[in-house]
């Protein structure tokens, strides 16, 4: 490891700060128990939650206590992991704007009712690497003018040209602070209250593998990296991606396998697939990243009920390297980046899918680009909102279109994602858009667990049938190993109306064909042009929607979905 470390740390740092980094990451290593290997990386009963530790309160408990019952009640045997977004002290942002990386927000519960809840599932931690609150002790001391955090952040002269800064808000980049010092210019990617931290400073990169060691130590068994693009900065680029911020990456997942050799590495870049990409490195840094491109294209499929941008962004995706896969999801704590779309869908297929968003109650959050101007940055809505209708108006499809976005998410190569107020079909939340004022409430819904118990006690209800057919589709994905995240994916061109996939598994002993009615409209659909021989015998083992197959092919009812298990693999 050592070695590996030097390696890696020479690439931003003098020598004599790496052989002091090198001892003192050792000396932080020594005595952490190594954690024992369960022999597979990940596998086809792999589901994550997406959810924020007080999504569900429960009087008299604390939220992480209510969020173990709602795992263990409600949603018991759908999820292997909870990615758990920051539980720690926060000023804004819901809790990515941290002031103490090492403590359990004491509102949320304790360190205790974490490792318990690492005890059902597996957890994904938060690692908030690129800013912190301006709250934080450190950036209190930055404003006394005393080390060791006077030295923490990264500044500049407010004359200094940032204009070719690459921004995912249109808020100024560099934000004025009153120090003892005198006047100081604090690099603020995101906001005022999320100063940057300078990682120029070994010191800096120090606090933070102490952190990323102590979240392993508490149960973690993924790390989330959030917003890693904007880490390292230099004046004369565009300040994302540097080579820099690679290797930190890295120096991460060293430090990880030496504790846990099967810990998993997430990187969270909300940007064009290419730029996401490249966060796999050469397989040696991110085990998984988002796929951050699914959930506009998906949307604008369903929203228009033509999936040819999907299909032939799907058919173009590359093989990844061994070991590495995708976090698919539709819907997140954030809202449907449209940066990930750039390139793929068209300036007017963009606006046919921010124009629905708007209809069906949704805000659209901008950015700033390099001439000043203002780009549609975030759509955000509910998605079950989201799904209420298409580039017509509002319809009666809601909870089939909605069901068929979480089948295609589940059903591609990679880990689907689902997010807490998917599973809960969580209209748009105007009350929390209402007080917070900012766009993101509309999808941060958190709930009374009464509330929960209600609309689940009646099986009709809209989220009732959500959470039984979401439950049948991940039951069925568990037992096929055509499903694993690694298992080949054949995307099929079957006209504009259809969304058509084939999984392999990796033995190559089980073919699925998975197809996808994208429409209102019932599709008869011939086998050859969902790239399957006539004299091929296949087996329907899942549908959702009544799916009606014969020898020449298969019918679909309005947005149905079928699964088919091919007995023969003879495929066109």
């Amino acid at each position: 490891m050592t070695e590996a470390l030097a390696g890696l740390l020479a690439n931003l740092y003098s020598p004599s700060d790496v052989a002091d980094l090198c001892a003192r990451i050792e000396h932080r290593l020594d005595g952490v128990p190594r954690r024992a290997t369960r022999g597979h990386c990940w596998s086809e009963s792999d589901v994550a939650m997406i959810a924020y530790a007080d999504a569900v309160q429960r009087e008299g408990q604390s939220p992480l206590k209510s969020l173990r019952s709602l795992v263990n009640g409600h949603f018991r045997g759908l999820v292997s992991h909870v990615h758990l977004l920051p539980f720690f002290p926060y000023t804004s942002d819901d809790g990515f704007a941290v002031s103490d990386y090492r403590t359990v927000d004491p509102v949320i519960g304790d360190w205790s009712d974490v490792m318990a809840l690492s005890e059902e599932v597996d957890l994904i931690f938060d690692l908030v690497i690129n800013h912190a609150s301006s709250e934080h002790p450190h950036f209190q001391e930055f404003l006394r003018d005393q080390p060791p955090g006077n030295a923490y952040f990264m500044t500049a002269t407010d004359t200094v040209d940032v204009s070719m800064v690459t921004r995912p808000r249109a808020s100024p980049l560099l934000q004025r602070f009153d120090t003892t010092g005198g006047n100081r210019w604090v690099w603020c990617t995101f906001s005022r209250d999320q100063v940057d931290w300078d990682f120029s400073n070994p010191d800096v990169l120090y606090e933070f593998v102490d952190v990323f060691v102590t979240y392993i130590e508490r149960g973690a068994s993924w790390m989330r990296i959030d917003a890693i693009a904007y880490l390292w900065k230099r004046l004369g680029t565009q300040c994302v991606h540097l080579p820099e911020t690679h290797s930190v990456v890295k120096i991460l997942r060293v430090v990880a396998e030496a504790i846990h050799p099967e810990f998993k590495i997430l990187t969270e870049t909300n940007v064009p697939l290419e730029e996401n990409l490249s966060y796999f490195g050469n397989g040696d840094e991110a085990h998984i990243v988002y796929n951050f491109s699914l959930p506009p294209i998906l949307l604008h499929a369903l929203l228009t009920e033509n999936g040819s941008a999907l299909t032939g962004w799907c058919t173009s995706l590359p093989r990844l390297p061994k070991g590495c896969t995708f976090l698919n999801f539709v819907a997140s704590h954030d809202g449907i980046g449209l940066r990930p779309a750039e390139g793929i869908l068209s300036p007017d297929q963009m606006e046919e899918l921010v124009g629905c968003v708007v209809e069906f109650g949704g805000r659209l959050t901008h950015r700033a680009t390099a001439d000043g101007s203002l780009s549609p940055y975030e759509a955000n809505i509910s998605l079950f909102d989201a799904c209420r209708g298409t580039i017509k108006g509002s319809d009666g499809w809601r909870v089939p279109r909605f069901l068929v976005s979480q089948g295609i998410m589940i059903a591609m190569a990679g880990v689907p994602a689902i997010y807490y107020n998917s599973l809960l079909a969580a209209p748009n939340d105007e009350h929390g858009l209402e007080q917070t004022g900012r766009n993101r409430s509309i999808n941060r819904r958190k709930w009374k667990a009464q509330e929960i118990d209600h609309q689940f006690a009646d099986p009709e209800s809209e989220p009732s049938q959500v959470l039984r057919a979401l439950r049948g589709m991940l039951l069925f994905r568990r037992a096929q190993p055509a499903f694993h995240p690694e298992a080949e994916q054949r995307c099929i061109a079957a006209g504009d109306q259809l969304f058509v996939l084939h999984r392999t598994s990796r033995c190559g002993r089980q073919v699925l064909l998975c197809i996808f009615n994208l429409t209102s409209s019932v599709i008869d659909v011939p086998w050859e042009r969902v790239g399957v021989s006539s004299e091929t015998r296949s087996a329907l083992r899942f549908s959702l929607g009544t799916v009606e197959d014969s020898s020449r092919g298969v019918s679909l009812d309005p947005y149905a979905m079928g699964w088919f298990e091919l007995e023969r693999a003879e495929l066109i």
